[in-house]
């Protein structure tokens, strides 16, 4: 219940210590909650570990990292989620080699990300980069009004025939060859508006242009591989429940406090993947633990 309560609904100890009183007549001080967090973060170490090679396993992640502060130093919270599992990591470095120790230092399948130079680590044609974050890069330069701003507007109105097409696939209207033969033009005209964009004199513009150019084909990747999706929306989803729980903890205070963090993130979040149910899991996780027996598997066998 600890665990729970305070890893998994982000309640302070403070406050997790009073609802046990009120609720369960159970009387304990802010040190036995940090000493419980402490116990369920050693149970939750082996599945915690299993959660992360199976993510590596997978064909297609969706990352994406936010700021987390250990011990008053900046440091970064990492997630990579796939179909079946969501792993979370606290690092102190935002950088290639963070990324490649989240999803594994020789993983050749499909990596949705945004535009962070970090993930310029994978080929392009490993790599599916957010549509979604660059429409918010080309909103920014159109709200800047700047007297080439026109630009990224003819630009952003291309990539929202993009989007017309995928919902079109979505819906099962499109097949994956008549996604693509309706990206065509689309291509087209962004290919010819981004060179354009990349000499107009304005620094911001020629910086997003020439970058998307010179990552051309990561904008296709979901247009070649069937299943696969134009956003990183997923993985920016699974974070918010983090950035909900750092804003009101102001990060961990101990690598054993980001520990727990990352292990009750990663369980929580894959227990609703597999359909199981968070308190249920975590009690047969304690009650391994107390017996002497192997940590239960989080995965559900068909």
């Amino acid at each position: 219940m600890i665990g729970l309560l305070h890893g998994g609904y982000h309640l302070s100890m403070r406050t997790t210590a009073d609802l046990l009183a009120d609720v369960c007549g159970v009387d304990l001080s802010v040190g036995s909650i940090a000493a419980g967090c402490g116990r369920i973060s050693v149970a939750l170490a082996p599945i915690d570990s299993a959660i992360q090679v199976a993510v590596q396993q997978q064909p297609q992640l969706w990352v994406d990292e936010t700021s987390w502060r250990e011990q008053q130093q900046r440091g970064w919270l990492w997630v990579a989620v796939s179909p079946v599992a969501t792993c979370f990591r606290i690092g102190p470095s935002r950088s290639q080699q963070a990324l490649r120790e989240l999803i594994g230092a020789h993983y050749t399948g499909i990596v949705h990300s945004d535009r962070a130079s970090m993930y310029h680590a994978l080929p392009d044609g490993q790599r599916q980069l957010c549509w979604a974050h660059i429409l918010r890069n080309l909103q920014g330069l159109v709200d800047h009004q700047h007297a080439e701003s026109g630009w990224a507007y003819r630009i952003l109105q291309q990539a929202g025939a993009l989007f017309t097409a995928w919902h079109a696939y979505r819906s099962g209207l499109f097949d994956q060859i008549a996604l693509q033969q309706a990206l065509i033009p689309v291509r087209l005209a962004l290919h010819d508006l981004l060179e354009l964009g990349a000499t107009r004199p304005w620094p911001k513009l020629q910086a997003v242009c020439q970058d998307l150019l010179r990552h051309w084909d990561a904008l296709w990747t979901f247009s070649r591989i069937e299943g696969l999706e134009p956003t990183n929306n997923t993985a920016e989803r699974a974070l918010r429940p983090a950035v909900v729980w750092r804003k009101s903890c102001y990060g961990t205070q101990s690598a054993e406090g980001s520990r727990f963090v990352e292990r009750m993130l990663s369980v929580r979040a894959t227990c609703v993947q597999q359909g199981r149910n968070v308190f249920a899991f975590l009690t047969e996780v304690v009650r391994a633990a107390w017996a002497g027996q192997p940590a239960p598997s989080i995965f559900c066998t068909p």
